[in-house]
């Protein structure tokens, strides 16, 4: 290997390096600003796609593990699960709902919105069901990545709602293995996955919340 090579190797290491450290800092950071504002009333975890052989694997596991957390801490005295059927036959909030209460979190205590497709949307209906259940106190937990993403469009809509992220050095924790649960309630019949409903141009406007109702006024 030549030198110039090496020395380009080398450059994007470091380049990828710094990014992740960054990324951690700035993750960290969101918590550590938003959980001084605890307890919330409650927390909005967005769903993602559930498939018995993945779910450990795919995030899944770790916000419903993440969300049992934040309540059993204190942190949320409720939850909201949101996600309808879309990558998989199976409505993600109720499928969540049901790991949640196998593993312990009170069924008083958790709510399903079951109308989102994408992730903005899982914060939008959440937040209306919140709104409409008379919760004041709002916050959305999940994983990091998801959480960054979110972040700019939670701050411009809802400027008192926490974000609580899932930290970079925890997902091996807060990824365990669960029981295992009867999900054939949540199966939808003669399901179509959104990629089949929708065009790649619907679901990209979809997914950036364009097309969304405005909020109601306070």
């Amino acid at each position: 290997m030549t030198k110039n090579k090496i020395l380009f190797f080398t450059g994007v290491f470091l380049l990828v390096l710094l990014s992740a450290c960054n990324f951690k800092t700035v993750v960290n950071g969101m918590y550590t600003k938003y959980i001084t504002r605890a307890p919330y009333d409650v927390i909005i975890v967005p769903g993602i796609g559930f498939d018995t052989a993945t779910q450990q694997t795919n995030g899944f596991n770790t916000r419903v593990v993440w969300a049992k957390t934040l309540y059993n801490r204190g942190i949320a005295r409720n939850i909201i699960f949101s996600g309808a059927a879309c990558s998989s036959p199976y409505i993600e909030a109720k499928v969540m709902k049901m790991i949640a209460e196998k593993i312990g979190v009170p069924p008083q205590n958790v709510f399903c919105e079951v109308q989102a497709q994408h992730g903005k949307e899982n914060v939008y209906y959440s937040w209306l069901m919140a709104h409409k259940l008379g919760f004041k106190k709002v916050a959305l937990a999940t994983d990091a990545y998801q959480a960054l993403y979110l972040k700019g469009f939670v701050e411009k809509n809802w400027p008192d709602m926490g974000i609580l992220p899932v930290a970079i050095d925890s997902l091996k924790y807060f990824s365990p293995a669960v029981p295992p649960v009867d999900v054939s309630s949540a199966m939808v019949k003669d399901f179509i996955p959104l990629n089949k409903r929708q065009s790649l141009l619907s679901r990209f406007i979809q997914a950036n919340g364009n097309g969304l109702p405005a909020l109601p006024k306070e």
